[in-house]
């Protein structure tokens, strides 16, 4: 086809003549799609940009200056790099959200492990017997009927025990979970 025929085709385009898009289409859609895929290097998404490409000019029609085929192949190049851009920007918010999940993850991590340390502290400064029913309560998980019988107390010692542990463990690791950072 020849560029006044282009011309003519586009401006009946513009006019939403469908047969004269279908026609531009016909003529342009595969060299446009292997000029985009020789920048993008994907087909599939060559495709999807000269396909978006030629749907954003049925429904907004540019007013042109150029040859059609000119305005066309600037189009596609365009298009395609910015998509190239915004894959690139895409990457690189990536790699920042990655960097500072793995932060945050030591972050935690550290802190985790420095809160194990207080509590490892304050259940290491309770009293002996307070001590001793707190850790057969809370890390072999036994019941205050199992410690009593146990330790040969009543249960109401051993709650009454726990209580007092339970009381000073907050009192010494209030501080840690009270800090600012």
């Amino acid at each position: 086809m020849n560029r006044n025929n282009d011309n003519e085709l586009f401006i009946k385009m513009r006019l939403k003549d469908k047969p004269a898009f279908d026609a531009l289409f016909r003529q342009y859609y595969k060299p446009l799609c292997v000029f985009c895929y020789n920048i993008l290097r994907d087909r599939s998404l060559a495709e999807e940009v000269v396909q978006e490409f030629f749907i954003s000019i049925w429904e907004q029609p540019p007013l042109i200056s150029d040859s059609v085929k000119s305005y066309f192949y600037k189009s596609i190049y365009n298009r395609s790099l910015n998509y190239i851009e915004k894959a690139k920007t895409r990457i690189r918010n990536e790699e920042q959200y990655s960097v500072q999940l793995e932060q945050d993850s030591e972050s935690e991590n550290s802190e985790d492990k420095d809160l194990q340390k207080q509590i490892t502290n304050a259940v290491e400064q309770l009293p002996e017997k307070c001590k001793e029913i707190f850790m057969l309560c809370k890390y072999n998980e036994m019941t205050y009927a199992q410690v009593s019988e146990l330790l040969s107390v009543s249960p109401k010692t051993v709650e009454n025990q726990m209580g007092i542990a339970l009381k000073k463990l907050r009192e010494r690791l209030l501080p840690f979970f009270c800090r600012k950072d």
